[in-house]
C-alpha cells in the first residue's frame, strides 16, 4: 500500500489542510523506538492533531498525558474510580455513580496491552498503521462517508457519548469492529487542543483505507 500516494488523494480530494494521520498500536516499546522518536508529554488527542501537521513520534504509558485515555488505549490499567462510575459522577459528566458505570461500560477498550502509541502523518509512515485518523470540516467527512458506502452500500454506523472519543471512539472502536467511526470530540479535546468547532473527526481501520480512497476520486467529481 502506497500511503503517499493515498495521502495525497485524500488531501486532494478533500482539500485538507492537514495531514491524515496514522495510528500505530505497539505491543512492544522497542518495536517503535526502532521508526520513531519518542515524544515530550503529551495528550493523545493533541498528539493527533500535531501529527496531522507533519511530525512522528511516538508515546509510552510515561508520556501519553491523559491516564483515561492512556487506559482506554491500553498503555496501563483502568483505574478502579472510573470502572465503578463514581469519577464521572464526580466530574459531573453523568448525574449519578450509576449512569457513570453505565457510559463507561459502553466505552470501547483495547483487551490487549501494549507500551507504545506511534503518530505518523500517512504520507510518511514507516509502518503498516492501525487505525488513520482525519480531521476536516463535516462537508469533508460527508464525502468519506459517500466514499465507504460506494463499492458495497454499506452505512456507516456510529456510537458516541461525548468522552473517551479519540481513543476510544476513533482508535479502539475502528480497530475492534474494522469499520470507520466518527466522533465530535470530547471536553479534553476541545479544551486542550486546538480542535475547532466545526471539526469532526473520523477513523478508518488500514483495511478499509485504499478502498474509500479509490472511492473518493470517483464520489469526489459527482
Amino acid at each position: 500500500m502506497n500511503y503517499q500516494e493515498i495521502s495525497n488523494t485524500i488531501k486532494d480530494c478533500l482539500n485538507l489542510k492537514t495531514s491524515p494521520v496514522s495510528v500505530k498500536l505497539f505491543e512492544k516499546q522497542e518495536y517503535a523506538d526502532e521508526i520513531l522518536e519518542k515524544s515530550d508529554n503529551i495528550m493523545h488527542y493533541q498528539a493527533i492533531i500535531t501529527a496531522s501537521k507533519g511530525k512522528s513520534f511516538y508515546g509510552t504509558a510515561k508520556e501519553i498525558g491523559c491516564p483515561i485515555g492512556a487506559s482506554i488505549l491500553g498503555l496501563k490499567e483502568i483505574p478502579e474510580k472510573i470502572l465503578n462510575g463514581s469519577q464521572f459522577d464526580k466530574m459531573n459528566v453523568t448525574s449519578t455513580q450509576e449512569s457513570g458505570k453505565a457510559l463507561i461500560d459502553s466505552v470501547p477498550k483495547n483487551s490487549s496491552k501494549i507500551e507504545a502509541i506511534g503518530y505518523m502523518p500517512l504520507e510518511d509512515s514507516k509502518i503498516k498503521p492501525d487505525v488513520v485518523v482525519i480531521i476536516a470540516k463535516p462537508r469533508q467527512i460527508f464525502d468519506l462517508i459517500r466514499a465507504n458506502a460506494h463499492q458495497k452500500g454499506k452505512r456507516m454506523d456510529n456510537s458516541v457519548g461525548g468522552t473517551q472519543s479519540l481513543c476510544g471512539d476513533i482508535v479502539v472502536n475502528s480497530i475492534q469492529t474494522d469499520e470507520p467511526h466518527i466522533s465530535f470530540g470530547c471536553m479534553g479535546s476541545h479544551i486542550a487542543t486546538e480542535l475547532q468547532e466545526d471539526q469532526v473527526i473520523i477513523g478508518i481501520p488500514v483495511s478499509k483505507l485504499e478502498e474509500i480512497a479509490n472511492s473518493l476520486k470517483i464520489v469526489n467529481k459527482r
